[in-house]
């Protein structure tokens, strides 16, 4: 036999052009700025240490030493998150690169999916924006609610199970034979959500049992039979794994920790979560009136670039045309937006300005409007059903805060899937343009972002993690106490009013059931008095102790809404060290007391 050299580099070439040909280019321009925002936002604590987060890491270390969750741990979540997040720590150890890691996971899964359903509904450089615009605003951008540090990991996983449930419907409805295989894998996937967080699968599940029936081209008793599969799958997938936590810590405790009613009034009093039509609509002039001005001068400085470009005497080569156009529209956009802060929106922060698509909570009534008389159907559009999941799905899920989208990083990226769809189908006559117009913004917003995670170079550090935050003196005040906790060898560390982060880098543990203690925890007298009764009987080693203000609740600081709290830590407890804390959004001091 004679070895043929070049017939088998010849066929080397082949696959090597083949499998380049099957490449999605603009998939892969994705991944390179996920891969970019992944190490930029990388252990950045944008959201404070002495918020939620706390919460997230030591409910999952607790479960790991026997705790049950909703007895010995308080959540209003769902438990799927917990337990996975619990499960991670006992493969990889008791680190803060774990979550890290898991928020990194659950960001390019969701990354992959929306940019799926972003091609199906329009092309693959417009879905190469869509994407791009949800990885900064949402996933991975400078926002308090990015998904590698969010104020919720139930939020996450339920985006990821909420994406895989809307692909598992467009599969379904877009094959020949609608194999029932995929409802029961969306109808899982709800369920899953549901068990994430709350909200979500519910939300999910309207949008999937909308998006099977509403001009799906079955018979009546099909489509009755496919609505009670997935009614029966995403019911059990959501209620046996909560049976089984029943029987454990009973029906009545589970019920209270995941809807708890009786707390309703009290976090009404709290100007975060009041909701009211004028709120909404403040909600919705405000940026909207941000994108229209600022839209119009990015257009304007695109257009005025593109002119520029077709005289004769600036011609060159293709790559550097684009390159100058581009560079000379950005320039020409900054000058424009910058101008625009000190003539029509005065009272805007230049951010605001600088990123006319960093709220489009404005859009919610649009898409009602766009759909009421368009109405998409089959067989006129093949994506009707994904369409119509998609806003009932957005709409269902922000109805919670009154369609304002609150928390907007993690309530947000369906409503933008949605308006890079409408957009895409209003303008496909000009849709160069607009796709300048977009790629412009996003590049500001992109390079802003980019600033903003850079501002974060503060380091605190643990044998248990890293992390970085803006801020000096909280950098410092956080080194002291972690330093402080492991010079006394404590082992039981109470934290409040936040910030059990701190027992998750000291590996200690806490002995209170709570986590954050807003006005509303600990909001009557015997309340109080049941949890002091619980400290005393189990009474920590050390207390850290932020005494920092709510001003959302109206309080000025905290023992104004937990006096007894206050009183129990300050008399019958000695202050050791006092850490000050005085150019972070809490000014304040960290004091750290011992038992007396």
């Amino acid at each position: 036999m004679v070895y043929n050299a070049k017939s088998e580099i010849s066929k080397v070439k082949k696959h090597l052009l083949k499998v380049s040909s099957q490449l999605d280019p603009w998939l892969v321009a994705v991944l390179g700025w996920f891969t970019l925002f992944a190490w930029a936002s990388w252990g950045k604590m944008l959201n404070q240490p002495i918020r939620d987060f706390g919460r997230e890491v030591e409910i999952s270390a607790r479960l790991l030493r026997g705790e049950l969750l909703y007895r010995d741990l308080q959540t209003y979540y769902g438990p799927l998150p917990y337990y996975a997040n619990a499960l991670a720590l006992f493969l990889f150890g008791h680190h803060l690169k774990v979550f890290y890691l898991v928020g990194l996971v659950l960001a390019l899964l969701t990354t992959l999916l929306f940019y799926r359903l972003a091609k199906r509904l329009t092309s693959g450089h417009w879905a190469a924006l869509c994407t791009l615009c949800m990885l900064i605003y949402c996933a991975l951008g400078a926002s308090p609610l990015n998904f590698i540090v969010p104020y919720s990991y139930g939020s996450v996983y339920a985006i990821v199970f909420c994406f895989l449930a809307l692909n598992f419907l467009d599969y379904y409805t877009s094959s020949k034979g609608k194999q029932v295989g995929w409802l029961v894998a969306a109808a899982i996937a709800c369920g899953l959500a549901g068990l994430a967080k709350q909200e979500y699968g519910v939300a999910a599940f309207g949008g999937v049992l909308v998006g099977v029936n509403l001009y799906s081209p079955q018979n009546l008793r099909t489509r009755v039979w496919r609505s009670i599969i997935i009614i029966l799958v995403a019911g059990i997938c959501a209620f046996l794994p909560l049976t089984l936590l029943a029987t454990q810590v009973s029906w009545e405790t589970l019920y209270l920790s995941l809807f708890p009613s009786p707390k309703f009034s009290i976090l009404s009093q709290s100007t975060i979560f009041q909701n009211s039509p004028a709120k909404t609509f403040s909600a919705w002039y405000s940026p909207f009136k941000a994108f229209f001005f600022s839209s119009a001068i990015v257009l304007a400085s695109v257009i005025a670039a593109h002119l520029i470009s077709k005289l004769t005497w600036v011609k060159s080569s293709r790559w550097f045309m684009s390159l100058t156009e581009a560079s000379v529209s950005v320039g020409f956009s900054l000058l424009g937006l910058t101008g625009l802060k000190s003539s029509v929106l005065k009272y805007y922060s230049l951010e605001s300005i600088y990123q006319p698509l960093a709220d489009l909570s404005w859009s919610l009534p649009v898409f009602v409007g766009w759909f009421t008389f368009r109405q998409p159907r089959l067989p006129q559009d093949k994506n009707a059903p994904l369409l119509w999941a998609l806003l009932v799905f957005s709409l269902l899920l922000n109805a919670r805060w009154g369609f304002r989208i609150f928390a907007y990083g993690l309530y947000a990226p369906s409503v933008i899937l949605l308006f890079f769809t409408l957009l895409y189908q209003i303008v496909q006559q000009s849709g160069k343009v607009i796709g300048r117009y977009l790629l412009i913004c996003l590049l500001i917003a992109g390079g802003l972002q980019l600033h903003e995670l850079s501002q974060y170079r503060y380091e605190v550090n643990s044998s248990y993690g890293t992390f970085y935050t803006k801020y000096p003196s909280l950098s410092h005040a956080f080194q002291e106490t972690i330093s402080a906790i492991k010079k006394d060898g404590a082992s039981s560390v109470l934290v409040l009013p936040e910030s059990s982060f701190l027992n998750f880098l000291t590996a200690t543990h806490s002995p209170s059931r709570e986590f954050i203690f807003f006005p509303s925890v600990l909001s009557t007298a015997e309340e109080e008095q049941e949890f002091l009764k619980r400290m005393q009987a189990n009474a920590p080693e050390l207390i850290v102790y932020l005494p920092r203000s709510f001003s959302e609740w109206s309080y000025k600081n905290y023992a104004e809404f937990n006096p007894l709290v206050d009183r129990w830590i300050t008399q019958q407890h000695r202050l050791v060290h006092t850490f000050p804390v005085n150019d972070s959004m809490d000014q304040g001091e960290i004091r750290l007391y011992a038992r007396n």
